[in-house]
Protein backbone atom coordinates (compact mmCIF):
# COMPACT_ATOMS: atom_id res chain seq x y z
CA UNK A 1 0.00 0.00 0.00
CA UNK A 2 2.25 2.77 -1.24
CA UNK A 3 -0.65 5.68 -1.74
CA UNK A 4 -3.55 4.76 1.13
CA UNK A 5 -3.95 4.12 4.59
CA UNK A 6 -6.44 1.62 6.01
CA UNK A 7 -8.08 4.93 8.06
CA UNK A 8 -8.67 6.52 4.84
CA UNK A 9 -10.32 3.41 3.85
CA UNK A 10 -12.50 3.12 7.44
CA UNK A 11 -12.79 6.74 8.50
CA UNK A 12 -16.87 8.15 7.90
CA UNK A 13 -18.41 11.30 8.71
CA UNK A 14 -21.55 9.18 9.32
CA UNK A 15 -19.87 6.57 11.22
CA UNK A 16 -18.35 9.29 13.70
CA UNK A 17 -21.65 11.22 14.35
CA UNK A 18 -23.71 8.18 14.90
CA UNK A 19 -20.92 6.11 16.63
CA UNK A 20 -21.13 3.84 14.63
CA UNK A 21 -17.63 1.19 15.11
CA UNK A 22 -16.94 0.98 11.66
CA UNK A 23 -13.35 -1.13 12.52
CA UNK A 24 -12.84 -3.79 9.94
CA UNK A 25 -11.94 -7.23 10.78
CA UNK A 26 -9.06 -9.36 9.73
CA UNK A 27 -10.66 -10.76 6.60
CA UNK A 28 -12.10 -6.94 5.81
CA UNK A 29 -8.75 -5.91 6.52
CA UNK A 30 -7.18 -8.58 3.95
CA UNK A 31 -9.66 -7.61 0.69
CA UNK A 32 -8.82 -3.32 1.64
CA UNK A 33 -5.05 -4.21 1.24
CA UNK A 34 -6.11 -6.33 -1.86
CA UNK A 35 -7.91 -3.68 -3.21
CA UNK A 36 -5.48 -0.82 -2.74
CA UNK A 37 -2.71 -2.68 -3.68
CA UNK A 38 -4.61 -4.10 -6.58
CA UNK A 39 -6.65 -1.43 -8.19
CA UNK A 40 -6.04 2.31 -5.76
CA UNK A 41 -2.51 2.40 -6.51
CA UNK A 42 -2.07 0.99 -10.07
CA UNK A 43 -5.03 3.94 -10.70
CA UNK A 44 -2.62 6.52 -8.08
CA UNK A 45 0.25 5.94 -10.07
CA UNK A 46 -1.19 6.10 -13.75
CA UNK A 47 -3.09 9.74 -12.76
CA UNK A 48 0.19 10.87 -11.36
CA UNK A 49 2.06 10.29 -14.76
CA UNK A 50 -0.95 11.70 -16.70
CA UNK A 51 -1.35 14.75 -14.38
CA UNK A 52 2.53 15.50 -14.57
CA UNK A 53 2.55 15.18 -18.53
CA UNK A 54 -0.52 17.44 -18.63
CA UNK A 55 0.40 19.92 -16.25
CA UNK A 56 -2.81 19.08 -14.03
CA UNK A 57 -1.13 19.96 -10.71
CA UNK A 58 -1.64 17.75 -7.27
CA UNK A 59 -2.19 14.04 -8.51
CA UNK A 60 -3.43 12.94 -5.24
CA UNK A 61 -7.09 11.06 -4.92
CA UNK A 62 -9.35 11.22 -2.34
CA UNK A 63 -11.20 8.22 -0.51
CA UNK A 64 -14.38 9.62 0.25
CA UNK A 65 -16.10 6.14 1.32
CA UNK A 66 -14.19 2.48 1.79
CA UNK A 67 -15.09 -0.24 3.86
CA UNK A 68 -18.45 -0.18 5.25
CA UNK A 69 -19.66 -2.14 8.04
CA UNK A 70 -24.14 -3.30 8.05
CA UNK A 71 -25.24 -0.62 9.98
CA UNK A 72 -22.86 1.98 8.39
CA UNK A 73 -23.84 0.91 5.21
CA UNK A 74 -27.77 0.86 5.86
CA UNK A 75 -27.27 4.50 7.67
CA UNK A 76 -25.84 5.90 4.02
CA UNK A 77 -28.20 4.43 2.24
CA UNK A 78 -25.96 1.65 0.73
CA UNK A 79 -27.20 -1.33 -1.45
CA UNK A 80 -27.38 -4.25 0.66
CA UNK A 81 -25.01 -6.16 -1.76
CA UNK A 82 -22.37 -3.33 -1.76
CA UNK A 83 -18.70 -4.45 -2.34
CA UNK A 84 -18.25 -1.45 0.48
CA UNK A 85 -19.24 -4.26 2.96
CA UNK A 86 -16.91 -6.51 2.03
CA UNK A 87 -13.76 -4.07 1.75
CA UNK A 88 -13.07 -4.61 -2.08
CA UNK A 89 -14.63 -1.13 -2.80
CA UNK A 90 -13.79 2.59 -2.95
CA UNK A 91 -15.50 6.01 -4.07
CA UNK A 92 -12.73 8.41 -4.90
CA UNK A 93 -12.47 11.78 -6.54
CA UNK A 94 -9.07 13.25 -7.52
CA UNK A 95 -7.45 15.79 -5.04
CA UNK A 96 -6.96 18.40 -7.56
CA UNK A 97 -10.67 18.75 -8.81
CA UNK A 98 -10.60 18.27 -12.75
CA UNK A 99 -12.97 15.45 -12.12
CA UNK A 100 -13.90 15.98 -15.80
CA UNK A 101 -10.74 15.01 -17.03
CA UNK A 102 -10.64 11.88 -14.13
CA UNK A 103 -13.58 10.39 -15.28
CA UNK A 104 -12.35 10.22 -18.80
CA UNK A 105 -8.93 9.16 -18.22
CA UNK A 106 -9.64 6.55 -15.56
CA UNK A 107 -12.45 5.48 -18.43
CA UNK A 108 -9.45 3.93 -20.48
CA UNK A 109 -7.13 4.01 -18.09
CA UNK A 110 -8.76 1.24 -15.75
CA UNK A 111 -9.00 -0.95 -18.84
CA UNK A 112 -5.48 -2.61 -17.95
CA UNK A 113 -6.22 -3.52 -14.86
CA UNK A 114 -8.60 -6.20 -13.39
CA UNK A 115 -12.00 -4.87 -11.45
CA UNK A 116 -15.87 -5.27 -11.01
CA UNK A 117 -17.37 -1.81 -11.54
CA UNK A 118 -16.72 1.59 -12.50
CA UNK A 119 -19.46 4.00 -11.91
CA UNK A 120 -19.87 7.36 -12.19
CA UNK A 121 -22.43 8.65 -9.29
CA UNK A 122 -24.52 10.70 -8.90
CA UNK A 123 -23.32 13.15 -12.07
CA UNK A 124 -23.95 17.05 -12.81
CA UNK A 125 -23.70 18.11 -16.33
CA UNK A 126 -22.49 15.18 -17.39
CA UNK A 127 -19.75 15.31 -14.72
CA UNK A 128 -19.44 12.60 -11.73
CA UNK A 129 -19.80 13.67 -7.98
CA UNK A 130 -17.62 10.97 -7.31
CA UNK A 131 -16.48 7.55 -8.74
CA UNK A 132 -17.08 3.94 -7.16
CA UNK A 133 -14.66 1.05 -7.92
CA UNK A 134 -15.13 -1.84 -7.22
CA UNK A 135 -11.94 -4.84 -7.27
CA UNK A 136 -14.86 -7.92 -6.77
CA UNK A 137 -18.51 -8.07 -5.83
CA UNK A 138 -19.41 -10.19 -3.02
CA UNK A 139 -18.99 -13.70 -4.72
CA UNK A 140 -15.65 -12.14 -6.08
CA UNK A 141 -16.51 -12.21 -9.39
CA UNK A 142 -15.03 -8.94 -11.59
CA UNK A 143 -17.95 -8.19 -14.42
CA UNK A 144 -16.46 -4.90 -15.47
CA UNK A 145 -19.49 -2.91 -15.64
CA UNK A 146 -19.55 0.86 -16.14
CA UNK A 147 -22.56 2.52 -15.63
CA UNK A 148 -23.52 5.80 -14.00
CA UNK A 149 -26.18 6.23 -10.85
CA UNK A 150 -28.36 9.32 -11.32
Amino acid sequence: MKYFTLEELTRSDTASIKHIDNTPDESITEHLIELVEKLLDPIREGWAKYCDDNQLGNAGIRISSGFRNKELNKAVGGSSTSAHLTGYAADISPINGNMKVFQSWIAEAIEELNWDQLIYEKPKNGIASWIHLGLKNKDGMQRRQKFTII
